[in-house]
């Protein structure tokens, strides 16, 4: 989501950070990043060195789902915030689950780098300069990223990703971050991953690489940190994701079983009846049962008639 004088340094790196970790992972994994340029009003935004971004409409993308939204805020950042249409637009895809991350603002005053005051020849000192001024913009979006790519795709592959995308203090960022990362963390990142790929022949030991953990190591903590094992953990996350397919599609459940990471219906079985007491078909017919019950009780109700003297508080409650 772009603003008016937004930096584009930031939202440059996540792109590009993002687009180069598709390519690298192409061949492994079927993980392929899309973005989209959003504004409270669409059309052209004027941001940062005056440059120009055409972008689409907040309102259009009703019923959109998306895996992040990134924000970058101009000077004058509260208004993000406090806008109607942006916090309004930022409240429905938090309701919704989807992380909100704020690009930070360009705080430095770097106006004497701007185009019309830069020589020809800039010095070594000059180049020092700018790239210390480029640092604190840049961290926050790099965080961003790796944290994105490695979450979905792997460690490995979002350190290399970040370093094809900038030479500027990533390796200073990085171990920053991984100065940061506590075991805790890390084996939540797996956790995170493991539903995240759960549609795909992965195992423990996976999730444990794209973590850059031993698979002992996430053994030991994964039980005390997320309550369970990973192994049931991803039995969960397969399983929630077949009852999400059997509800709203008419999939026969041996490809349900293949989409969610199993091979066979029977095994898609022996996990319903294990941790449901139900068939998947038993399932998918209460689901549709329950379904039509409520649709037909909304067809029978009143619609909410507001008395115009209720205050706001009232009509919130009701």
């Amino acid at each position: 989501m772009l603003t008016d004088a937004c930096d584009l340094l930031g939202v440059a790196v996540v792109a590009e950070a993002l687009d180069c970790a598709s390519e690298l992972a192409s061949a492994q994994h079927a993980c392929r990043y899309g973005m989209q340029f959003l504004s409270a009003n669409g059309g052209s935004v004027t941001c940062h060195r005056s440059l120009v971004v055409s972008t689409g409409k907040l309102g259009d993308t009703v019923g959109t789902r998306f895996a992040c939204v990134f924000v970058a805020a101009g000077p004058n950042a509260d208004d993000v915030c406090n806008g109607l249409a942006h916090a309004a637009w930022l409240q429905r895809v938090r309701a919704a689950g989807t992380p909100v991350r704020f690009l930070a603002a360009d705080t430095v005053n770097d106006d004497t780098c701007g185009s019309e005051h830069i020589s020809a020849r800039v010095s070594e000192h000059d180049r020092v300069m700018q790239g210390s001024r480029a640092k604190p913009r840049l961290s926050g979006a790099m965080k961003a990223a790796f944290e994105i790519i490695r979450d979905d795709i792997g460690e490995p592959i979002a350190r290399e990703a970040l370093h094809r995308t900038v030479s500027v203090h990533v390796d200073t960022i990085l171990t920053s971050i991984d100065a940061s990362i506590s075991t805790a963390d890390k084996v939540r990142a797996a956790g995170r991953w493991l539903k995240r790929n759960c549609h795909r022949p992965v195992s423990v030991a996976d999730a444990a690489h794209a973590c850059a953990m031993s698979q002992r190591t996430l053994l030991r903590y994964f039980q005390a940190c997320l309550g369970t094992s990973p192994s049931e953990y991803l039995q969960r996350a397969r399983l929630d994701l077949a009852c999400v397919l059997l509800a709203e599609t008419s999939l026969p459940a041996d490809k349900i079983a293949r989409r969610v990471g199993l091979t066979d219906g029977g095994r898609l079985g022996k996990l319903f009846r294990r941790c449901i007491g139900k068939s998947p078909t038993e399932y998918r017919a209460w689901q549709r049962a329950r379904t039509n019950g409520l649709q037909t009780i909304h067809a029978s109700e009143r619609p909410l008639e507001i008395d115009a003297d209720m205050d706001a508080t009232q009509c919130a409650a009701a």
